[in-house]
């Protein structure tokens, strides 16, 4: 890391012909992977990657240079080239005068997972494997450990010094499973904890996570398609608030609002919801994957409610996305890596508790859909997302599994139709959400909830 004269002179280098503001973005990153495919280690890898960004802004426009060299007069030339792109003249650059921020992480490390011997690793695979030996009809198994240790400091010429750390350790599970009908269905999913090896040490969590998996597999085997229609749609507690990520957390970010292209344009303070829906972001909650101390931008995280009572309350910005809407930024400026520039992306996104009976929101539907699982999906004015589990009602019970789904619509059209959403609020392991800067680590989550009437898009003729 640089020292902070030096620091100082490299953002001082990067306004002095007329930007207004300038970061730098420093990271180090070791990142170890194992893979086990049928109880054989097949590859161990160890990563490490450091570099640095330099982000300069002038009004609403912006440069963003990025170097692996991380060198003192390395640096200094990104700087001096940041500036020519963005080509604004003479500057007049102020003294920097910097200020340590030191914010608690809401995911403290007790044990460093670089520190763990891979014999460890491989036992925790190797238990976790074994606890699928009695599934039938088991055709592959591969299981892969994966852990990240992200270290950022991040200076600004507003005074800023700040850093923070980012561990994580996540065990995946792929596997291919033939039913009785000789159906082979290949599912993956991922068992995942922002912390250290503490926290995925225990094989008695991950082997209970293995054989949860597999059985909802064997479930889906036995899935029937339905025809595609519009029905009303009750989405489980838990992961499948996928459909609140996809249908309006990345339509409520500022990078879609300040180009136009979400339909939440404009609409502050108005209704856009049903008045069941409270839709919130909160980067600080302990122990979720899209929890950090700061953003990108150092940027402490918070709550932000987006929606409160189905009344639209704000956006999530970036610093330049709160500059082009005229507001701050509300720490979600994130990126993947140095390589990338920030932009505005959600944390851990959620639907606020209600009150609504859960066993109700079936009982009442004569023909309809239970969603248990959701997949991946794409958002934006229309929204997709696939539905990987789920049960078809009929006169208020769960008659059989379902497959080969999706929901789709508009997504202020769809959240204007909820009518009912529980008072059981469950989180889920998390993932990873793919934009403009990258992959982010997020979750998103609700308690159960239900939507009057929605496009569902089956295979069955």
């Amino acid at each position: 890391m640089l020292t902070q004269d030096q620091t100082r002179c490299v953002l001082e280098q990067a306004v002095a012909t007329g930007g207004d503001f300038a970061e730098l973005f420093w990271e180090v990153k070791e990142e170890r992977n194992l893979d086990d495919a049928n109880g054989i280690v097949s590859r161990a890898t160890a990563v490490r990657t450091a570099g640095a960004g330099i982000y300069l802004l002038c009004g609403t426009r912006s440069v963003y240079v990025c170097t692996n060299d991380l060198c003192f007069s390395s640096l200094m030339e990104a700087a001096r080239r940041a500036a020519e792109l963005l080509g604004n003249g003479n500057g007049k650059p102020g003294e920097i005068r910097f200020r340590m921020q030191q914010i608690a992480t809401p995911n403290p490390v007790k044990l460093l997972p670089g520190s763990v011997e891979t014999e460890r690793k491989i036992r925790l695979l190797r238990e976790t494997v074994a606890a699928t030996a009695q599934f039938s009809g088991l055709r592959q198994m591969q299981t892969g450990y994966f852990d990240s240790d992200q270290r950022v400091w991040i200076a600004n010429t507003d005074g800023l010094f700040t850093e923070d750390r980012r561990v994580a350790c996540r065990i995946r599970i792929h596997a291919a499973m033939e039913g009785e009908n000789g159906k082979i269905l290949s599912r993956w999913s991922d068992f995942t904890r922002p912390a250290g090896f503490e926290a995925i040490s225990d094989s008695e969590a991950t082997s209970y996570f293995a054989a949860d998996f597999l059985k909802r597999m064997q479930v889906s085997l036995r899935a029937e398609p339905i025809r595609s229609g519009t029905v009303p749609v009750v989405l489980d507690a838990g992961s499948c608030g996928t459909f609140w990520h996809e249908c309006c957390g990345h339509p409520l970010e500022s990078v879609a609002i300040a180009a136009g292209s979400s339909e939440f344009c404009g609409k502050l303070g108005q209704q856009v919801a049903s008045s069941k829906v409270t839709l919130v972001d909160d980067g600080t909650i302990p122990g979720l994957y899209g929890s950090e101390a700061v953003d990108d931008e150092g940027t402490p995280a918070r709550k932000n409610i987006l929606i409160e009572n189905g009344i639209l309350k704000g956006y999530l910005c970036d610093r330049l996305g709160g500059r082009k809407l005229g507001s701050a930024s509300t720490g979600n400026g994130r990126k993947q890596d140095y390589t990338y520039a920030p932009v505005s992306r959600m944390t851990n996104t959620y639907l606020a508790p209600g009150t609504d009976d859960e066993e109700e929101m079936i009982r009442d539907i004569d023909r309809g859909l239970f969603v248990t699982g959701c997949g991946g999906g794409c958002g934006g004015r229309e929204f997709s997302i696939e539905v990987t589990e789920g049960w078809w009602i009929e006169n208020g019970k769960l008659v059989h599994p379902v497959s080969g789904l999706t929901l789709n619509g508009r997504g202020m059209e769809v959240i204007r139709l909820v009518d009912r959403v529980g008072s059981r609020l469950e989180t889920e392991s998390g993932g990873y959400c793919g934009a403009s800067s990258g992959l982010v680590p997020t979750t998103s989550f609700q308690p159960r909830m239900r939507v009057s009437a929605m496009a569902v898009g089956g295979t069955a003729e």
